[in-house]
């Protein structure tokens, strides 16, 4: 890649991107979970399911392109681990010490429960599905899930694991499009197959979701064709996504790639959004702190005593307090010592 390539390749507005997305599922969220008819209309503008397949595309684009700009496979995973790992671990602790206050349980049988250790384990391991409740906490809720927005953190870090075979075989082949049509064709296959089967869970792990993810890496790997012919491709892509949307047309085979470059091409196409995170990068810690934010709002029966518009606005006050702390205070300070100890080297993969 050119440095003229590289310099426009890094003007893009996936910042803005980010956090809308996960703004969307925050609301998406406050409409399920507050349970009040009063937050309903959230609904009509708000899913959380569209905003998580455009995390994915937007992971495959940026973890490819980092991958890509890497001197070593030590370095991407340590650079994967110091951008997700810190924040996520801190989260999983202080939920599990802070909620304690708010469990029906006391103290010593809190925390003499073994289901409190059973939470932290499998959490830390990214494994939320096997342990998601506290004890005493949110039983009454629509779920007892502590913090239901992490499943798709696991089916990132198995992106991050994955990602560079993807490249070796890639680069092995040379044939790119043959790689990751066939990944997103086995993608396609496990979900179609899982729903058929009815387990709408086991439909949304990595499999799943890979199909979104290899669209980033393709879309990566044939940026300048992209952005070369960005209206017609836009064009496509909006009647396609209208078309399943809003006429059921059954286009599924072609909807991934379709939304990939709706939302590739729109991080290049906004130039005022460009500088969007110049103050910091709240989205991950939006995204992790909301749901037990929403979940404790509602044990409390918030939404019900009080004008739940007011109730709605007060998680997004709180919810983002604690998205800034997590980037100023844990985020922002392991990157930038990542940064200051990494030495400028030559990217191990060219391709």
């Amino acid at each position: 890649m050119s440095s003229k390539q590289q310099a426009l390749i890094n003007i893009n507005c996936f910042d803005f991107l980010r956090f809308f997305f996960a703004f969307n599922i925050l609301l998406a969220h406050l409409c399920e979970l507050s349970q009040s008819k009063s937050l309903l209309f959230l609904s009509f503008f708000s899913n959380s399911l569209i905003a998580v397949k455009g995390f994915f595309i937007m992971s495959g684009f940026l973890v490819a392109k980092s991958f890509a700009n890497t001197c070593s496979l030590k370095e991407y995973f340590i650079k994967r681990a110091v951008r997700i790992l810190p924040a996520y671990i801190f989260l999983v602790l202080f939920s599990t010490v802070f909620l304690s206050l708010f469990s029906r349980y006391h103290f010593l049988e809190y925390f003499s429960d073994f289901d409190t250790y059973q939470y932290l384990g499998w959490n830390l391991l990214f494994l939320n599905f096997l342990h998601p409740c506290l004890p005493g906490l949110f039983d009454q809720n629509l779920i007892c899930a502590v913090n239901g927005a992490l499943w798709t953190l696991k089916v990132e870090v198995g992106f991050y694991i994955i990602l560079p075979l993807i490249f070796y075989i890639v680069k092995k082949s040379e044939k790119p499009f043959l790689v990751l049509g066939s990944l997103y064709l086995f993608s396609l296959g496990y979900w179609f197959l899982l729903d058929y089967l009815n387990q709408p869970l086991l439909a949304k792990q990595l499999p799943g979701y890979l199909s979104y993810f290899v669209t980033g890496i393709f879309l990566f790997l044939n940026f300048d064709y992209v952005i070369k012919s960005k209206k017609i491709l836009l064009s496509l892509s909006v009647l396609i996504i209208i078309g399943c949307h809003f006429f059921d047309l059954h286009l599924d085979l072609i909807y991934p790639a379709a939304f990939g470059l709706i939302v590739i091409i729109t991080a290049y196409s906004i130039p005022s959004l460009n500088n969007f995170g110049k103050y910091g990068d709240f989205t991950y810690g939006l995204y992790i702190y909301h749901f037990p934010i929403i979940q404790l709002f509602r044990q409390y029966n918030l939404f019900e005593k009080f004008n739940p518009v007011i109730m709605a606005i007060g998680v997004i006050f709180i919810s983002a307090s604690f998205a800034a702390f997590s980037w100023f205070f844990i985020e922002k300070r392991f990157l930038m010592r990542f940064k200051k100890s990494n030495l400028k080297k030559v990217p191990f993969y060219a391709g």
